[in-house]
């Protein structure tokens, strides 16, 4: 086969290059901030689908193991919401610095400004959201936050999903069957890439089937899923950030040669660990009932 046929069969393997672009809605009337246009963006509707199925199925994780409902509901709600917040504003810190001082200096700016979310300011905030849930519930966090670990991939396949159907985790130059051809990033002409986020989208459909398969084959447990997921997600999360375009093509920022991801993949690998050791290891010597099967 000539070098051209072989490059032409190569370039099949390839996904082609696409971007769901906003859906824009014109408004009969005008409204603050949004103007006489509402525009609808993929990546939102896939993130707030997200965030629905991960907390359907952390409820139904936590009914079959006998907690309530309602309280995992809020816990769910009081880490989405921190979550998001310091998502926004950790992703601002870390690689929109400019523009996070100048909201910090403009407050107004705020609503007309997007600083991008940063997925482990999400994890962390997430965790903070917890810690105020059990601060002002007086309620046991490990076995409510086992439920919310449990649906979290699910969520986050979907998450991931918006993040690769606008192509916003550029990798490096490959030839790799699963990069994306034709990426549109820096200067043309533009070059297959990895691209993490649709990667994520693949791991996060392998954890699921782990989860289901561990919920299935046996008792597990309280608080077994929040140190699985950590400590599944971020060696692998470690290792992707590898793939990811360099600071000079206008890829993330690497602080000591490793990405703000990577250096959060660290701790979280730290709280997993420390997890097992503080929460479950004990509740397990004092012998507490494990979750029920699924």
């Amino acid at each position: 086969m000539s070098m051209l046929g072989s490059a032409a069969m190569h370039a099949l393997l390839f996904i082609p290059w696409f971007r769901l672009e906003s859906w824009d809605i014109p408004l009969p009337f005008s409204l603050p901030v949004l103007g006489d246009t509402l525009s609808i963006q993929p990546f939102g509707v896939l993130v707030a689908t997200g965030v629905l199925v991960g907390a359907w199925v952390a409820g139904r994780f936590a009914q079959r193991n006998g907690l309530d409902t309602i309280a995992t509901g809020d816990l769910v709600t009081y880490a989405v919401v921190t979550g998001f917040i310091l998502g926004y504003f950790l992703n601002g810190l870390f690689y929109e610095r400019e523009t996070l001082m100048e909201v910090l200096r403009h407050p107004s700016m705020l609503f007309s400004t997007w600083l991008g979310l940063s997925s482990y300011g999400g994890f962390f905030g997430g965790i903070l959201g917890c810690f105020i849930w059990r601060y002002r519930k007086k309620m046991p966090l490990l076995p409510y936050a086992n439920a919310v670990c449990f649906g979290l991939p699910f969520g986050w396949f979907f998450g991931r999903m918006g993040c690769f159907v606008v192509h916003d985790h550029a990798g490096k130059v490959t030839d790799f069957a699963l990069a994306v051809a034709d990426y549109r990033f820096g200067a043309p002409p533009f070059q297959p890439r990895h691209d993490l986020g649709f990667y994520e989208v693949l791991y996060s459909a392998a954890i699921i089937a782990l989860f289901i398969w561990l919920e299935r084959r046996s008792r597990r447990p309280v608080g077994f899923y929040c140190v699985m997921l950590p400590l599944v997600y971020a060696p692998v999360r470690f290792l992707l950030d590898f793939l990811r375009a360099a600071p000079l093509e206008g890829g993330d920022v690497r602080y000591v040669g490793l990405t703000p991801a990577q250096w959060s993949s660290i701790a979280m690998v730290g709280i997993g660990v420390a997890v097992w050791q503080f929460g479950v290891k004990p509740r397990m010597a004092e012998g507490e009932p494990e979750s029920a099967n699924a």
